[in-house]
């Protein structure tokens, strides 16, 4: 019987945890999924469109990026009505890349794409550098994160925030049910009463590849994410999800890059303290 390339691939993803500080390659990263034009980033950036269109986040809020990686897109809509955000990450070379970004580097990546893409889904197209310059100065801090950690901003301790974003983060971060629960719950502990999560990956997916690195990922499914959010007092869900054709969404600059089977997005209220 022929190989299967996939499950070759499979069997390699062996990269976790601590692995990311040092075969994690942002410059490859950005160059594989955020250089061109992207079905899979451009459905992400509608559902967080979506979900921040229907919530009600009030001017001047204070918002956490948790697990921003070397970019900024996940705050791109939720951030439009917030005086202050705060990008983490676990690498440091991630937060590098977004320091780059704030700062005006030549070197940064250019995410003009995405941002006309958010004004475009808004209905304000021409308004897209005004948003960018606004994202631009309202990160303040770009800071370490781990969520494994009971507060996972340690040693740094924060006020609670208003929102909290989150994308393809927790279920590469943790390994099995139990440690994405306890994840769930750390990242909340972060979220002031009444204050709204949103939370965006993947499903179905044990592993994704960074140019020739390969990374573990939680299996996790709408039940488990739905039950870790109830458990920690989040509750007002709104769901997007995205299944079928998933090959249409497949980066075509990476061989076998991801073996998911759909997309999701859900945003949350936190009711208790």
């Amino acid at each position: 019987m022929a190989n299967n390339p996939a499950s070759e691939l499979l069997e390699t993803a062996r990269l976790f945890g601590v692995d990311y500080k040092t075969h994690f390659d942002p410059k490859i990263y950005l160059e594989n999924y955020h250089t061109t034009e992207n079905r899979f980033f451009n459905k992400m950036l509608e559902m967080f469109h979506e979900l921040a269109a229907a919530a009600e986040i009030r001017d001047g809020s204070r918002l956490l990026d948790v697990g921003s990686g070397p970019s900024i897109h996940s705050v791109i809509s939720a951030g439009s009505r917030c005086s202050e955000i705060v990008c983490s990450d676990f690498a440091t070379q991630n937060l590098d890349e977004i320091l780059k970004w704030v700062n005006g580097d030549p070197d940064a990546h250019n995410w003009q794409r995405y941002f006309e893409y958010v004004c475009k889904l808004e209905g304000k197209s021409d308004e897209w550098k005004i948003r960018q310059d606004h994202i631009r100065q309202a990160i303040k801090r770009v800071v370490p994160c781990d969520v494994h950690q009971e507060n996972p901003l340690a040693p740094l301790v924060v006020e609670p925030f208003d929102v909290i974003t989150s994308n393809l983060c927790l279920e590469p971060a943790c390994c099995d049910e139990s440690s994405y629960r306890s994840a769930v719950k750390h990242v909340t502990s972060l979220l002031k009463p009444g204050g709204i999560l949103f939370l965006a990956g993947v499903q179905g997916e044990t592993f994704y590849s960074v140019g020739n690195k390969r990374f573990k990922v939680f299996s996790q499914s709408n039940e488990i994410i739905e039950s870790a959010l109830a458990e920690v007092g989040l509750t007002n869900l709104r769901w997007y999800n995205e299944t079928g054709d998933i090959k249409k969404y497949t980066c075509e600059r990476v061989s076998f890059p991801s073996d998911f089977s759909g997309l999701f997005a859900v945003s949350a209220t936190r009711i208790s303290g």
